[in-house]
């Protein structure tokens, strides 16, 4: 199967992950969250939860140009 955009619901410790890896390997994604703080922060470049080596996929993700965060589709 063959896709070039997904929606990822949930931006937690599955979800952020999930999203940002298939971001930063071209995949366009819209990461939505009902969480108004999680999307705040991943918005301004921080993140709500600790992984080793998150940090560096999220911003990759973002600065490719392939994830964007939101409330609601």
């Amino acid at each position: 199967m063959k896709f070039n955009k997904i929606c990822v619901i949930g931006l937690g410790y599955i979800g952020l992950p999930t999203a940002s890896m298939f971001a930063a390997s071209g995949i366009k994604v819209i990461g939505v969250d009902v969480n108004q703080e999680i999307i705040r922060t991943l918005s301004v470049g921080g993140l709500h939860i600790h992984e080793p080596g998150l940090k560096t996929i999220v911003d990759q993700a973002f600065s490719s140009g392939n994830m964007s965060v939101s409330l609601s589709r």
